[in-house]
Parts: C-alpha cells; structure tokens; sequence
C-alpha cells in the first residue's frame, strides 16, 4: 500500500482522528501521504474536501483511505456520497453502537 494518500477529516482539530487513523495504519507496512483536513464545519468545507480527496485518488491512481471524526450528520453525508475513497467514519463505528448498548443519546457535539 504505497503512494497513497491518508486523509483524517475531522469538523474539530482532527488529532483524533489522525491519532486513531495511525495507530491503525501501524498495523501494516506501509508508506503514505497524510493530509489532516481540519474544521470541516460546513457544507462548503465539505464539498471542498470530497474534491481536494478524489483528486489525490486520481493523482495517486489509488483510493485514498479517509478516517472522519465528523459529529454532523449533514456534512458527514457530503463526504459519504461525493467521496470515492475507502471512508472509515469512527464515530459511525463505535458511537452508534455505545447508544444502544447504554440506551443513550450521544450530544454529538465536537470536541467532547
């Protein structure tokens, strides 16, 4: 998995994000670009992200792998449907599951 370009978006800082995404990546031998894209806390910023994503995908001539940390739902589904990486939503994996398990609401608020 070499010449292939990690993205960690985030609608906060994106150390998060990035920190959980290396650890994982840890795990293999590998070399790749990482680009954190941090408060994307908009539509617009969202928009911008997916094609600042696909074209290192067309650049690279490999999906880029995207770990996301994003809180709102509304900008997570523009990465979700414009994004033609491989989207690893961290929040999606193990929030969800957590609500039902402690029958809760998360705030889903950034930075908490």
């Amino acid at each position: 998995m070499s010449n292939r370009t990690v993205f960690f978006v985030s609608d906060g800082t994106g150390i998060t994000a990035e920190t959980f995404g290396n650890a994982i990546l840890a795990q293999f031998e590998t070399t790749t670009r990482h680009i954190r894209l941090p408060f994307i806390d908009t539509v617009d910023k969202a928009h911008q992200a997916v094609r600042q994503i696909n074209h290192a995908g067309i650049v690279d001539g490999k999906k880029p792998i995207v770990f996301t940390t994003l809180v709102n739902m509304e900008i997570l589904k523009v990465i979700t449907d414009g994004c033609q990486g491989m989207l690893l939503d961290m929040f999606g994996t193990f929030v969800h599951p957590l609500e039902t398990e402690l029958q809760l609401k998360s705030h889903h608020r950034v930075g908490r």
